[in-house]
């Protein structure tokens, strides 16, 4: 697990497990039986049509949901006609497979999952809450990522990634983010995800939420701000390059010229900030963040409107002319 994600290429049932199994309240009804198993998609499966019989196309290679139509199904059978059924399922190479909504699974369910060597849970939430959950999950574990070298804060719930160069002064901008009770999600290395044309960053696993500052080291941040001052995962909302002031030609001034960086597909809105000695970079990234917010919220940004407001009040006095 480089991030805080499973690796896709070893993500098993065990995995799956650890992972979602407080969230979904699995219980095992195979014990570790399984575990092992390899999950190969983000994608998950309802074997109605296999359990009648229909075994064309069937996506073994999936988790398997047994909702309230399955079981019945399977309790409206006669015991050899249900052990026949369930053996469409089984006679495929089934990694996993989830019952729903605090079902009983019929005995020869269970002991088709026990021959198979495969794994069986039991959970109480509702079929529908229980697979969205589940392929929300699967869907980020499987996406495409790419690692970036930067810094990734969540200021008033925006997903700001700070680039520049080394020693720019990204991870002090930062800290005083931290400082003034904004969440830290990941220092020097951020793993960007793609998923459902969203953008999601991690850290990485072994260093935490540990920053490099230069001149003191590595600093943990939940030890000396608190968990509260850290944060697992977050959306990117918005890219901040710091760039050095004599390297900038002309630096934007109005904030009428929009930039973005494509990243994995998707275009991120992107300002670039110079950085100069005596400017509060801290505060300039947290106004970053809230007029980020504010064209969102409003379909344009404040200079967009101001400009309007200008070119408004020139066709007015061309006119009173």
């Amino acid at each position: 697990m480089q991030d805080r994600y499973p690796d896709p290429e070893t993500f098993s049932v065990g995995s799956l497990n650890e992972c979602l199994g407080k969230r979904l309240s699995l219980l095992s009804i195979s014990d570790t039986r399984g575990y092992n198993q390899l999950i190969v998609s983000p994608d998950i499966s309802r074997p109605g049509l296999c359990l009648s019989g229909y075994k064309y196309k069937f996506m073994h290679d999936r988790i398997q949901i047994f909702g309230e139509t399955e079981i019945t199904l399977l309790n409206k059978l006669s015991p050899q006609d249900r052990i026949a059924a369930i053996a469409n399922v089984y006679g495929f190479p089934v990694a996993c497979s989830i019952v729903t909504k605090g079902l009983t699974p019929p005995e020869e369910l269970v002991a088709a999952v026990d021959k198979a060597g495969s794994a069986l849970f039991v959970s109480p939430q509702d079929t529908t809450p229980l697979i969205h959950d589940l392929t929300d999950f699967l869907g980020e574990v499987f996406a495409a990522y790419i690692s970036l070298h930067g810094t990734l804060v969540d200021v008033f719930g925006e997903g700001l990634l700070v680039m520049g160069r080394s020693a720019i002064g990204k991870s002090e901008a930062v800290l005083g983010l931290v400082e003034r009770g904004h969440r830290l999600v990941a220092d020097d290395l951020v793993r960007v995800r793609k998923a459902s044309n969203r953008l999601i960053g991690t850290g990485d696993a072994l260093i935490g939420f540990h920053m490099e500052i230069r001149g003191i080291g590595f600093v943990s941040i939940a030890e000396l701000f608190g968990v509260g001052a850290t944060k697992e995962m977050q959306s990117i909302n918005l890219v901040v390059r710091l760039l050095d002031a004599d390297l900038v030609d002309e630096a934007e001034r109005s904030g009428l010229e929009e930039k973005s960086m494509p990243i994995l597909g998707v275009d991120v809105p992107m300002v670039e900030i110079p950085v100069l000695p005596g400017r509060n970079i801290t505060l300039l990234l947290e106004v970053a963040a809230m007029m980020n917010i504010q064209a969102k919220d409003t379909g344009c940004s404040s200079a967009e409107r101001l400009n309007r407001k200008l070119i408004a009040r020139m066709g007015r006095k061309r006119l009173r002319e």
